[in-house]
């Protein structure tokens, strides 16, 4: 789960009350609306998502995982239908809260592509959950940069061909960023040079945010493939402080292997 769909989850929960027939949602972080000062409301969080009930200081809150294994429930995120125990009109509200959040979220990160840096978690295919590192990039970081710490902590050399792309692609990738001495080598104008790529002109052309992927994949005959997860998106500063720590793994100009899993 990506730190969005955390706060998501934890911003709109579940109301359990005793009135009614359906529970509905609250946006706990919504300003209250309307309430005096001698409502029996007034102590209650944020503003439920719709007004066809009233609440009850005897409520109690929780998110939505948690209330779907209580129900035994199939939803564990805002999505689709609305299951029979929440209320429909809740639902729908959510969900359109939700989507302008997003297209916020993606409006600012638009607006900022050139000065945000990025934790870029990297796992190997097959894997995932015995090891990874978490690389921070400035904008600025090249693929070529990217590709040295990588390669640092996988068994690539120069002889391991391989290619950076959005997602999962492998031969059809829209990037086809290879590293800069096997470019050399290819000499093939449908290819980019990784020291000509930067992670920002990717983060302009993929918009990148929490959740989002790049990998590179090595060895084509048989395919094998390191993955990364954005998992943060970093202001200037943020960036700067976390370069200049002393206790990083390796590093280069502008981008560092921070943390790390191993067996």
């Amino acid at each position: 789960m990506t730190d969005s769909e955390t706060e998501i989850l934890e911003r709109f929960v579940i109301e359990v009350s005793q009135i009614g027939t359906v529970d509905h949602i609250v946006d706990v972080k919504a300003e209250p609306v309307g309430r005096s000062t001698y409502s029996p409301r007034r102590e209650l969080p944020g503003e439920k998502l719709c007004d066809r009930s009233t609440r009850s200081p005897a409520s109690e809150y929780i998110d939505l995982p948690r209330y779907a294994d209580w129900k035994g429930l199939d939803k564990t995120a805002f999505e689709g239908d609305a299951p029979d125990e929440i209320c429909s009109y809740c639902w729908a509200a959510t969900l359109e809260e939700i989507d302008q959040l997003r297209q916020d979220t993606s409006m600012e990160v638009e607006s900022r592509i050139d000065t945000t840096g990025y934790r870029l978690r990297w796992k190997q295919k097959g894997r995932a959950r015995e090891e990874w590192y978490d690389i921070v990039v400035r904008p600025e970081t090249t693929i070529a940069e990217l590709d040295r710490l990588v390669c640092r902590f996988s068994t690539l050399d120069d002889l391991h061909l391989r290619m950076y792309g959005l997602e999962d692609e492998y031969l059809d990738s829209s990037l086809n960023v290879l590293p800069d001495h096997q470019y050399e080598k290819i000499d093939d104008p449908s290819y980019t040079n990784a020291s000509d790529v930067s992670i920002g002109d990717i983060a302009e052309r993929a918009t990148l945010r929490e959740g989002d992927r790049l990998s590179m994949v090595y060895d084509f005959g048989t395919p094998s493939q390191y993955y990364c997860i954005v998992k943060d998106v970093y202001d200037p500063d943020e960036i700067d402080d976390l370069l200049a720590e002393s206790d990083t793994i390796a590093g280069t100009d502008t981008a560092a292997i921070i943390d790390e899993k191993r067996l």
